[in-house]
């Protein structure tokens, strides 16, 4: 089947019936630009356009398809050539499409396997070095249930969230006393020594979400080169509400391996479990998880008699990922003033 021939045939009828390109493409119901493929010989008319054209050119099928009018005597013998060509024409133009299909598998298929390659690298990359007593490759976890007391005798309140501060905690509001007075923050300190050395903090914080938004976007993990992934979404799907749960969770998968037909999301979520751990979680002697009265952990640190550290982190949230949440750390620096079991006294009575 020549389609240049066809072509010119289409053009010779159509100037021989004094019609332009636009005015046949309008009694076709197709754009000028189709007639004019045709007419170069870059495309055949669809079959179902067969009569109709003929039609309005005023040729035969068999005309049309053989590019040139017919007598007698040759009729018969085009119209056998043309079914065959017409056959072969459709076997080449199946098998194109069937090529096509196949190429637009392939690109799709390595398109898929490059971003499993480009999120597998981008999340899971390991860019920490653990120490021994890094979370959670030192296994000193312990749990410890909280019951609240009433020691505590000054009472805060931030809007529904009553805390209770214990004596001889004093809010400091200046900056240049203390480098932890920031927005959003009230620090309660006993024993202000300088602007970043005391005995003991109470430190509360507006974080806005149960958990604190400041430490996922020091990782870009809120804003990464994926806009579209909703990280508090994921949490949802993973069952995780709180700074707690997303803890647990790297103690649970911290040893985490994927290659590339692991779930996208299971990628992400180990990734920011395991930066968000990192990030919030020092070198510690021992790691408790708080439970019962309330939710959090305590990290102890000692390494002798000169270097203590205990710190506490508390989550109150008022529903899940709702707004105006609160988050409270409780740090002790000298354990001569307050050793473990009082420090947890401490804590006890910070919320009631």
């Amino acid at each position: 089947m020549n389609q240049k021939k066809i072509g010119k045939f289409i053009q010779e009828r159509r100037k021989l019936k004094e019609l332009t390109q636009v005015e046949l493409a309008d009694k076709l119901g197709v754009s000028n630009r189709t007639i004019s493929s045709w007419e170069n010989g870059n495309s055949l008319p669809d079959y179902s356009m067969f009569q109709d054209l003929c039609n309005e050119l005023d040729i035969s099928i068999n005309e049309l398809l053989s590019g040139e009018k017919l007598t007698e005597e040759n009729y018969q013998q085009k119209l056998e050539e043309n079914f065959v060509s017409t056959i072969d024409y459709n076997n080449k133009k199946r098998n194109k499409k069937i090529k096509k299909f196949i190429i637009f598998i392939i690109i799709l298929v390595v398109l898929y396997l490059l971003y499993k390659v480009f999120i597998a690298y981008f999340y899971y990359k390991d860019y920490s070095n653990h120490e021994d007593n890094s979370f959670p490759y030192n296994q000193n976890i312990e749990t410890i249930q909280i019951q609240n007391n009433n020691k505590a005798n000054t009472k805060v309140l931030h809007d529904e969230l009553n805390i209770y501060i214990p004596e001889g905690f004093e809010l400091i509001t200046d900056k240049a006393k203390s480098n932890f007075v920031m927005d959003n923050c009230e620090p309660y300190i006993k024993g202000l020594i300088d602007n970043n050395n005391f005995d003991a903090m109470i430190l509360v914080c507006n974080t806005r979400r149960a958990i604190d938004i400041g430490n996922i976007d020091y990782h870009g993990i809120n804003s990464t080169i994926f806009p579209w992934m909703n990280v508090y979404r994921l949490f949802e799907k993973y069952d995780i509400h709180d700074s707690i749960d997303l803890i647990k969770f790297y103690e649970k998968h911290y040893q985490f391996k994927q290659n590339l037909f692991t779930n996208s999301n299971d990628i992400k979520i180990n990734y920011i479990a395991r930066n968000y751990s990192n990030f919030t979680i020092p070198s510690y002697d021992t790691f408790y998880y708080l439970e019962n009265d309330l939710r959090g952990y305590t990290i102890e640190y000692k390494r002798n008699k000169d270097k203590y550290f205990q710190q506490t982190v508390l989550s109150y949230k008022d529903g899940m990922y709702s707004e105006n949440n609160y988050g409270v750390s409780f740090c002790n620096n000298k354990e001569e003033y307050f050793n473990h079991e009082n420090s947890m006294e401490i804590v006890s009575s910070i919320s009631r």
